[in-house]
């Protein structure tokens, strides 16, 4: 989908057991992993749904590595995509646009036709700042996630610069303090 979308910003994968998923990829030398618990809430086909679940990200290269943990049972594509895939695996490639709108409409053009899934705005906003879609009439798609430009850009590039000078040590690390520190002042 580069020729439509671009380069893809990152592949997620969503699993039962973060831990395992976490260790699986540092034992075979892909880290470190900056982890946290996340939530807040998001619009899962329409509604507003809380959600609650453990995220962590990690380079190889300039490939990004996105692994989901959904705690509990909770109305979100996280979820779904356990119910239909309980051992886990790929939940959804991501890719930068500026114009969500514009990338549905371009995507539609394409034969490709879009449909959102899951979406997040800004606090207090109706503005989506990133939008999860699956190819509509797709049974168990891989979905995609458009995300806008914005504060946290400046984190992904430091994780990807410790990623290329990682030693090994410190496999696991605070995502929280790490986003603090590389976000713009």
């Amino acid at each position: 989908m580069s020729r439509l979308y671009g380069n893809p910003i990152h592949q997620c994968y969503v699993y039962s057991d973060f831990d395992a998923a976490i260790e699986r990829l540092a034992a075979g030398g892909i880290g470190p992993f900056w982890t946290m618990r996340s939530g807040g809430m998001g619009i899962y086909r329409g509604e507003e749904h809380a959600l609650d679940m453990d995220v962590g990200f990690c380079y190889s290269g300039d490939t990004c590595f996105e692994i989901i943990a959904p705690r509990g049972e909770q109305q979100s594509a996280y979820w779904e995509f356990l119910t239909r895939n309980p051992q886990g695996g790929l939940h959804h490639m991501a890719y930068f646009s500026d114009d969500f709108e514009a990338t549905l409409a371009a995507s539609a053009a394409a034969g490709k036709p879009l449909e959102i899934v899951q979406e997040f705005r800004l606090p207090g906003s109706d503005e989506a700042v990133e939008i999860y879609c699956e190819p509509k009439g797709a049974d168990n798609p891989v979905l995609f996630q458009f995300v806008h430009h914005g504060p946290f850009d400046n984190w992904f590039d430091s994780m990807r610069k410790i990623a290329a000078e990682w030693d090994g040590s410190e496999p696991i690390r605070d995502a929280r303090a790490s986003m603090a520190a590389a976000m713009p002042t």
